[in-house]
C-alpha cells in the first residue's frame, strides 16, 4: 500500500504544474496544439521505457479487440478529457479550472461503485457532498454570485466534462487491466493522432523554443509519468483510497498560479478547496474509525 501511495504523491505534485504551464502556452497557442505536441512527447517517452525493459514484445501479443478497446479508452479518458480541460483553461483562471476539474476524483469514486462493485459509504457520501459544496464555492465571486460570462460557462462546463470523462477512464481502465506502461503508451499515440488531425483542419500556431520546453514538460512529466504513476497506483489500491490524495493537486496549482502567473488568491478559491479537503480529511477520519471498530469487535462464539 505505501508503495501506491508514493506514486500517488509524485503524481499529485507534476499535475499540480498542468494548469499553470498550459495556461502559458494557451496563450499563444490552441489548445488541440497543446495536446498534439504534450502526446507526442509522451509517447515518445513511454516508448524509450518500453524498449529499455524490452516490453516491446507485449505490444505485439495485443488482439484487435485488445487495441480496439484501448483505443475507446484512450480516446475517452485522455484524448477528450485533456481537449475539453485545456478548453477550460483557456476561458477560466488557472486556479479556478484546476479546482473545478477536481471534480474527477468524485467521478471516479461514483463509477467505482457502478462498475467495479465497491461499497459505497456514507463516508463516501459526506466526502463527496463536501466535495461539490466546495467547487461551487469555488465558483462564485464577491458581488457577482454564480453569475458569469458565456466564456466562464464554457469554461465552468468544459471542466466539469473532463472531470467526468477521466472519472469514468479510471474504472474502465483499471477493469482492462494489462500492461499499464503498454496502455498508456497506446492511449498517447492514439490521442497525438486525433489531435494531429484536428490541427491539420485548425492550423497550427508558430512555437518558440520555450514552447518546446513546455510541451515536453507536459508530455513526459506531468502526462507519461504522472498518468503512468496514478494508473499503477490505481491497479494496486481501490479507487476511493488512491483518489484522496488527488485533492492536493488543486492546491499546488493555485499557489503556483498566484507566484508564477500573478493570479490573485481569491477567498472563494481558497474557502471552496479547503471545503473539499476537508471532505477529504473528513472521509479518511471515518473510513479508519470505521474499520478500527470492525476489528475491536467481540468475538460471536454463537456463530461457531
Amino acid at each position: 500500500m505505501r508503495k501506491e501511495f508514493t506514486m500517488a504523491g509524485v503524481t499529485v505534485f507534476l499535475w499540480g504544474t498542468s494548469a499553470p504551464v498550459c495556461k502559458v502556452l494557451l496563450a499563444d497557442t490552441t489548445n488541440m496544439e497543446v495536446l498534439c505536441c504534450a502526446s507526442i512527447f509522451a509517447a515518445l517517452s513511454l516508448l524509450a521505457v518500453i524498449l529499455v525493459k524490452g516490453q516491446w514484445k507485449e505490444l505485439r501479443q495485443y488482439t484487435p479487440i485488445d487495441l480496439g478497446r484501448l483505443c475507446l479508452l484512450g480516446f475517452t479518458g485522455y484524448f477528450l478529457y485533456s481537449a475539453f480541460y485545456y478548453q477550460g483553461i483557456t476561458y477560466l483562471d488557472a486556479q479556478v479550472a484546476c479546482i473545478v476539474n477536481y471534480l474527477w476524483p468524485i467521478f471516479t469514486v461514483c463509477f467505482a461503485c457502478l462498475i467495479l462493485k465497491e461499497t459505497f459509504s456514507g463516508a463516501k457520501l459526506l466526502a463527496l457532498l463536501l466535495s461539490f459544496g466546495g467547487v461551487i464555492v469555488v465558483m462564485l465571486r464577491p458581488g457577482q454570485g454564480l453569475s458569469f460570462s458565456g466564456d466562464q460557462l464554457k469554461g465552468y462546463l468544459s471542466c466539469i466534462l473532463a472531470a467526468a470523462l477521466y472519472g469514468l477512464f479510471c474504472n474502465l481502465n483499471k477493469k482492462q487491466g494489462g500492461n499499464q506502461l503498454i496502455n498508456m503508451f497506446c492511449y498517447h499515440i492514439l490521442s497525438a493522432v486525433c489531435a494531429l488531425v484536428c490541427c491539420l483542419v485548425t492550423g497550427f500556431a508558430p512555437v518558440s523554443g520555450g514552447h518546446i520546453v513546455g510541451f515536453l514538460w507536459l508530455g513526459v512529466f506531468v502526462n507519461a509519468t504522472g498518468y503512468l504513476l496514478w494508473a499503477l497506483a490505481l491497479q494496486g489500491s481501490s479507487a476511493a483510497a488512491i483518489s484522496n490524495f488527488a485533492y492536493g493537486t488543486p492546491a499546488i496549482a493555485l499557489l503556483l498560479s498566484h507566484f508564477f502567473l500573478g493570479e490573485p488568491l481569491y477567498i472563494t478559491s481558497i474557502l471552496g478547496l479547503a471545503l473539499i479537503l476537508t471532505g477529504f480529511f473528513l472521509q479518511m477520519y471515518l473510513t479508519n474509525r470505521r474499520k478500527e471498530q470492525e476489528r475491536n469487535l467481540p468475538y460471536d462464539r454463537s456463530a461457531t
